[in-house]
């Protein structure tokens, strides 16, 4: 196994290489807006398992606050073996997007 760790904007994100499988742990910086995760748990794990352009969304990390509920963080699996920074930046905005969507 093989981690490679990237900053950007503030941001972190872990490429992890594991035989033919690519996970990126990503910090999410995103208010729920309307939507206040009713649970009781500081930290909520969602499955979301959605294909999005270059992989799958496989879960949300969401934290919840007295403020308000965020997404924190995000877990994706990627065939992409070409990993840069611009790469990083449009997943992160796909992310979001989906994001959106699904919770």
């Amino acid at each position: 196994m093989t981690i490679t760790q990237y900053n950007i904007n503030g941001l972190r994100f872990s490429v992890i290489y594991e035989d033919n499988v690519i996970l990126i742990y990503m910090d999410v910086n995103k208010e729920i807006k309307d939507k206040r995760i009713k649970r009781e748990e500081k930290i909520l794990y969602m499955d979301v398992n959605k294909e999005i352009k270059d992989g799958f969304l496989k879960k949300i990390i969401i934290c919840n606050t007295r403020i308000s509920s965020y997404i924190c963080n995000a877990i994706v699996e990627t065939k992409n073996r070409n990993i840069n920074e611009d790469f990083l930046r449009d997943l992160y905005r796909e992310v979001v997007e989906v994001s959106d969507k699904v919770i």
